[in-house]
């Protein structure tokens, strides 16, 4: 199971909101490159990093996105704010691994499709956040009535191997892993599931792994000094 330390950025600094809260976030880097650079040299294989005033309409950090993407040796995958097709063949031409798609694909999955094929599917993952179960869009802050399970099911049928589901209830609150979602996902789903959302302990970690998860987004349990990378890296078997 990938480990991936997450490079959120708000303001151009390295933050972590809870439950994507606006005043809620906590600088842990003035700028986000330190960030990303930090956590290749303890040694991450890929990072996640996430435009939050992308995804709010607030603007956007493509500036700070690129400089990371072009200073790290390590894969980086991009999410946040990308509402159009040639933002996210653009992300990709710039060295993105994957580029993350949120409610482009949930609203517009002729777009979705276009994607896939210009980029490869490898390198498109969908990111499906979740509130009791039903997937939220536009940062958060609208509901697309539809369910995480059935969403995740038609995402499979457009073709999409990679999902990253985030239950936002958990989202920087340290309340635990939402294993029990992720476990049914890849039951399921049977496409990579990719973890996020709560991530307190080593055992998360663990439980995450046993279920199947192909990979897990950690932010605050990092940044506040929980547990290292290496011992998330353990737990996860990529040591």
């Amino acid at each position: 199971m990938l480990v991936m330390p997450s490079v959120d950025i708000l303001g151009g600094k390295c933050v972590r909101l809870t439950e994507g809260k606006l005043g809620s976030e906590e600088t842990f880097f003035e700028d986000p490159l330190q960030a990303a650079l930090y956590w290749e040299m303890e040694g991450a294989d890929a990072l996640h990093v996430v435009d939050l005033d992308g995804a709010l309409r607030r603007g956007d950090n493509l500036r700070h996105v690129e400089r990371i993407i072009k200073s790290v040796s390590i894969d980086v995958e991009v999410g946040g704010g990308i509402r159009s097709a040639d933002t996210a063949v653009k992300l990709y031409l710039m060295g993105a691994e994957r580029v993350i798609l949120g409610s482009l694909a949930v609203g517009d999955p002729v777009s979705l499709e276009r994607i896939i094929n210009e980029i490869g599917e490898e390198h498109v993952m969908v990111a499906l956040d979740y509130k009791e179960g039903e997937v939220m869009v536009e940062g958060w802050r609208e509901g697309a009535r539809k369910s995480v399970y059935d969403t995740a099911r038609e995402m499979k049928d457009i073709g999409v191997k990679w999902i990253l589901a985030t239950n936002i209830a958990h989202d920087g609150t340290l309340k635990g892993a939402d294993t029990e979602t992720i476990s049914r996902l890849v039951r399921y789903v049977g496409v990579n599931i990719v973890a996020s959302g709560g991530i307190r302990s080593i055992s998360d970690i663990v439980r995450l792994r046993k279920v199947g998860a192909k990979g897990v987004v950690i932010g605050k349990a990092l940044y506040m000094g929980l547990f290292s990378l290496r011992e998330a890296k353990e737990a996860a078997g990529e040591c």
